[in-house]
Protein backbone atom coordinates (compact mmCIF):
# COMPACT_ATOMS: atom_id res chain seq x y z
CA UNK A 1 0.00 0.00 0.00
CA UNK A 2 2.61 2.30 0.77
CA UNK A 3 4.38 1.54 -2.81
CA UNK A 4 1.31 2.39 -4.66
CA UNK A 5 1.15 5.87 -2.53
CA UNK A 6 5.16 6.26 -3.15
CA UNK A 7 3.85 5.79 -7.25
CA UNK A 8 1.23 8.21 -7.06
CA UNK A 9 2.96 10.99 -5.20
CA UNK A 10 5.79 10.59 -7.83
CA UNK A 11 3.09 11.37 -10.40
CA UNK A 12 1.77 14.46 -8.84
CA UNK A 13 5.29 15.41 -8.46
CA UNK A 14 6.15 15.30 -12.38
CA UNK A 15 2.52 16.97 -13.09
CA UNK A 16 3.38 19.49 -11.08
CA UNK A 17 6.41 19.98 -12.48
CA UNK A 18 4.86 20.25 -15.85
CA UNK A 19 2.14 22.92 -14.77
CA UNK A 20 4.34 25.64 -15.00
CA UNK A 21 5.09 26.21 -18.71
CA UNK A 22 1.28 25.20 -19.67
CA UNK A 23 0.40 27.98 -16.82
CA UNK A 24 2.85 30.49 -18.73
CA UNK A 25 1.66 29.37 -21.91
CA UNK A 26 -1.81 30.47 -20.81
CA UNK A 27 -0.87 33.85 -19.33
CA UNK A 28 1.17 34.90 -22.10
CA UNK A 29 -2.06 33.63 -24.05
CA UNK A 30 -4.47 35.84 -21.68
CA UNK A 31 -2.32 39.06 -21.65
CA UNK A 32 -2.09 38.38 -25.64
CA UNK A 33 -5.88 38.71 -25.87
CA UNK A 34 -6.27 41.92 -23.71
CA UNK A 35 -3.31 43.20 -25.93
CA UNK A 36 -5.72 41.91 -28.89
CA UNK A 37 -8.24 43.69 -27.51
CA UNK A 38 -6.86 46.82 -26.96
CA UNK A 39 -5.33 47.51 -30.64
CA UNK A 40 -8.36 46.29 -32.27
CA UNK A 41 -9.24 47.96 -35.57
CA UNK A 42 -12.41 50.37 -35.50
CA UNK A 43 -14.50 50.83 -38.00
CA UNK A 44 -13.19 53.18 -40.43
CA UNK A 45 -14.89 56.62 -41.42
CA UNK A 46 -16.10 57.10 -44.87
CA UNK A 47 -13.95 56.77 -47.74
CA UNK A 48 -14.17 56.62 -51.40
CA UNK A 49 -16.43 54.80 -53.46
CA UNK A 50 -13.55 52.57 -54.76
CA UNK A 51 -12.30 51.56 -51.31
CA UNK A 52 -13.67 49.19 -48.54
CA UNK A 53 -15.16 51.66 -45.60
CA UNK A 54 -15.20 48.69 -42.92
CA UNK A 55 -12.50 46.56 -41.72
CA UNK A 56 -12.72 42.61 -41.64
CA UNK A 57 -13.69 41.43 -38.12
CA UNK A 58 -10.71 38.97 -36.81
CA UNK A 59 -10.60 35.14 -36.87
CA UNK A 60 -9.59 33.57 -34.13
CA UNK A 61 -7.37 30.50 -34.65
CA UNK A 62 -7.85 27.52 -32.97
CA UNK A 63 -4.42 26.45 -30.94
CA UNK A 64 -5.28 26.99 -27.27
CA UNK A 65 -1.68 26.75 -26.02
CA UNK A 66 -0.49 29.86 -28.44
CA UNK A 67 -0.74 33.83 -28.06
CA UNK A 68 -4.10 34.61 -29.45
CA UNK A 69 -3.73 34.87 -32.96
CA UNK A 70 -5.85 36.78 -35.72
CA UNK A 71 -6.80 36.72 -39.63
CA UNK A 72 -7.75 40.20 -40.46
CA UNK A 73 -8.59 41.58 -44.11
CA UNK A 74 -8.05 45.45 -43.72
CA UNK A 75 -8.92 48.71 -45.55
CA UNK A 76 -6.32 50.02 -48.07
CA UNK A 77 -7.28 53.53 -48.28
CA UNK A 78 -6.61 55.48 -51.89
CA UNK A 79 -7.41 59.22 -51.97
CA UNK A 80 -8.53 58.51 -55.51
CA UNK A 81 -12.20 58.81 -55.85
CA UNK A 82 -13.43 56.25 -58.74
CA UNK A 83 -15.62 56.15 -60.33
CA UNK A 84 -17.60 58.91 -58.93
CA UNK A 85 -21.56 58.13 -58.22
CA UNK A 86 -24.51 59.63 -59.07
CA UNK A 87 -25.85 61.06 -56.57
CA UNK A 88 -28.54 58.83 -55.93
CA UNK A 89 -25.98 55.90 -55.72
CA UNK A 90 -23.67 57.86 -53.41
CA UNK A 91 -26.94 58.10 -50.91
CA UNK A 92 -27.31 54.47 -51.31
CA UNK A 93 -24.14 53.69 -50.81
CA UNK A 94 -23.44 55.62 -47.62
CA UNK A 95 -27.07 54.07 -46.42
CA UNK A 96 -25.02 50.49 -46.98
CA UNK A 97 -21.81 51.91 -45.21
CA UNK A 98 -24.60 52.78 -42.32
CA UNK A 99 -25.93 49.27 -41.90
CA UNK A 100 -22.42 47.42 -42.15
CA UNK A 101 -21.46 50.00 -39.42
CA UNK A 102 -24.28 48.59 -37.36
CA UNK A 103 -23.38 44.95 -38.13
CA UNK A 104 -26.62 44.47 -40.68
CA UNK A 105 -25.14 42.67 -43.46
CA UNK A 106 -28.32 41.50 -45.25
CA UNK A 107 -29.83 44.91 -45.00
CA UNK A 108 -26.14 45.96 -46.50
CA UNK A 109 -25.87 43.63 -49.28
CA UNK A 110 -29.29 44.17 -50.48
CA UNK A 111 -28.14 47.64 -50.83
CA UNK A 112 -24.63 46.92 -52.45
CA UNK A 113 -25.53 44.25 -54.74
CA UNK A 114 -27.60 46.46 -57.34
CA UNK A 115 -24.67 49.18 -56.66
CA UNK A 116 -22.27 46.25 -57.78
CA UNK A 117 -23.79 45.62 -60.73
CA UNK A 118 -24.38 49.76 -62.08
CA UNK A 119 -20.91 50.72 -60.74
CA UNK A 120 -18.85 46.83 -61.52
CA UNK A 121 -15.54 49.13 -61.57
CA UNK A 122 -16.12 50.39 -58.22
CA UNK A 123 -13.82 48.12 -56.70
CA UNK A 124 -14.80 49.69 -53.14
CA UNK A 125 -18.69 48.46 -52.89
CA UNK A 126 -17.84 45.16 -54.62
CA UNK A 127 -16.02 44.38 -51.53
CA UNK A 128 -17.65 45.59 -48.84
CA UNK A 129 -20.40 43.05 -50.77
CA UNK A 130 -17.87 40.01 -50.31
CA UNK A 131 -17.40 41.06 -47.37
CA UNK A 132 -21.13 41.69 -46.04
CA UNK A 133 -21.79 37.92 -47.56
CA UNK A 134 -18.82 36.45 -45.84
CA UNK A 135 -20.19 37.79 -42.55
CA UNK A 136 -23.47 36.28 -43.76
CA UNK A 137 -22.20 32.56 -44.02
CA UNK A 138 -22.28 33.13 -47.97
CA UNK A 139 -19.11 32.11 -49.01
CA UNK A 140 -19.31 30.84 -52.39
CA UNK A 141 -20.92 34.33 -52.69
CA UNK A 142 -18.20 36.54 -51.38
CA UNK A 143 -15.66 34.61 -53.04
CA UNK A 144 -17.09 35.23 -56.47
CA UNK A 145 -16.71 39.27 -55.37
CA UNK A 146 -13.87 38.53 -54.77
CA UNK A 147 -12.53 36.55 -57.68
CA UNK A 148 -14.34 39.04 -59.87
CA UNK A 149 -12.65 41.97 -57.97
CA UNK A 150 -9.60 40.82 -58.70
CA UNK A 151 -9.74 40.27 -62.17
CA UNK A 152 -10.36 44.30 -62.29
CA UNK A 153 -7.60 45.18 -59.64
CA UNK A 154 -4.99 42.55 -59.23
CA UNK A 155 -3.53 44.98 -56.82
CA UNK A 156 -6.41 45.55 -54.49
CA UNK A 157 -4.65 42.94 -51.80
CA UNK A 158 -7.69 43.26 -49.28
CA UNK A 159 -9.34 40.78 -52.25
CA UNK A 160 -6.52 38.83 -51.54
CA UNK A 161 -6.16 39.19 -48.31
CA UNK A 162 -10.08 37.91 -47.43
CA UNK A 163 -9.58 35.03 -49.99
CA UNK A 164 -6.93 33.70 -47.41
CA UNK A 165 -8.94 34.26 -44.51
CA UNK A 166 -11.86 32.53 -46.22
CA UNK A 167 -9.72 29.40 -47.57
CA UNK A 168 -7.63 29.25 -43.89
CA UNK A 169 -11.33 28.96 -42.62
CA UNK A 170 -11.66 26.06 -44.92
CA UNK A 171 -9.09 24.17 -44.13
CA UNK A 172 -7.42 24.95 -47.52
CA UNK A 173 -3.99 26.06 -45.73
CA UNK A 174 -1.85 25.98 -49.31
CA UNK A 175 -4.57 27.44 -50.95
CA UNK A 176 -4.55 30.43 -48.17
CA UNK A 177 -0.96 30.85 -48.61
CA UNK A 178 -1.66 31.31 -52.36
CA UNK A 179 -3.89 34.10 -51.53
CA UNK A 180 -1.53 35.85 -49.03
CA UNK A 181 1.88 35.47 -50.87
CA UNK A 182 -0.04 36.99 -54.18
CA UNK A 183 -1.21 39.95 -51.98
CA UNK A 184 2.31 40.56 -50.99
CA UNK A 185 3.61 40.17 -54.68
CA UNK A 186 1.46 43.23 -55.25
CA UNK A 187 2.58 45.24 -52.31
CA UNK A 188 5.56 43.81 -50.66
CA UNK A 189 5.08 46.07 -46.73
CA UNK A 190 1.20 44.66 -46.90
CA UNK A 191 1.63 43.75 -43.06
CA UNK A 192 -1.51 41.75 -42.81
CA UNK A 193 -0.92 39.51 -45.22
CA UNK A 194 2.78 38.84 -43.24
CA UNK A 195 1.00 38.21 -40.37
CA UNK A 196 -1.50 35.79 -41.42
CA UNK A 197 1.10 34.01 -43.17
CA UNK A 198 2.87 33.44 -39.64
CA UNK A 199 -0.11 32.26 -38.32
CA UNK A 200 -0.54 29.79 -41.29
CA UNK A 201 2.86 28.99 -40.94
CA UNK A 202 3.30 28.27 -37.38
CA UNK A 203 -0.33 26.81 -36.01
CA UNK A 204 -0.97 25.02 -39.08
CA UNK A 205 1.79 24.26 -41.77
CA UNK A 206 4.40 23.49 -38.99
CA UNK A 207 7.37 25.74 -40.67
CA UNK A 208 8.69 27.83 -37.96
CA UNK A 209 11.22 29.97 -39.70
CA UNK A 210 8.93 31.11 -42.61
CA UNK A 211 6.69 31.87 -39.43
CA UNK A 212 9.73 34.05 -37.92
CA UNK A 213 10.27 35.15 -41.28
CA UNK A 214 7.15 37.04 -41.88
CA UNK A 215 6.21 37.39 -37.81
CA UNK A 216 9.30 39.58 -37.84
CA UNK A 217 8.29 41.22 -41.33
CA UNK A 218 5.06 42.31 -39.63
CA UNK A 219 6.85 43.37 -36.33
CA UNK A 220 9.27 45.63 -38.52
CA UNK A 221 6.28 47.37 -40.58
CA UNK A 222 3.68 47.96 -37.54
CA UNK A 223 5.90 47.58 -34.16
CA UNK A 224 2.79 45.90 -33.24
CA UNK A 225 4.16 44.38 -29.05
CA UNK A 226 1.87 41.25 -29.92
CA UNK A 227 4.96 40.19 -32.67
CA UNK A 228 7.32 39.82 -29.90
CA UNK A 229 5.18 37.76 -28.03
CA UNK A 230 4.69 35.10 -31.38
CA UNK A 231 8.00 35.09 -31.84
CA UNK A 232 8.80 33.91 -28.17
CA UNK A 233 6.62 31.03 -28.93
CA UNK A 234 8.94 29.67 -31.89
CA UNK A 235 11.14 27.01 -31.41
CA UNK A 236 14.71 28.87 -30.88
CA UNK A 237 17.04 28.70 -34.16
CA UNK A 238 20.07 26.23 -33.44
Amino acid sequence: MTLIKHHSSNILVAQSLAQPWRVLRRVSAAFGMLLLLSHCAAISTLLPVNEPSVSAPSVEQADPNAVEHTATATAVISPTVWPALSADLAERYQQAKTFMRQQDYAGASQLLQPLAEAVPAAAGIRYNLALCYWKLAQIEAARLQLTQLLELRPDYVAASNLLGVIARQAGHFRQAEQHWLAALNQQADYADAHKNLGFLYELYLQQPEQARYHYTQYQQLTGDPLAEAWLSLLPQQE
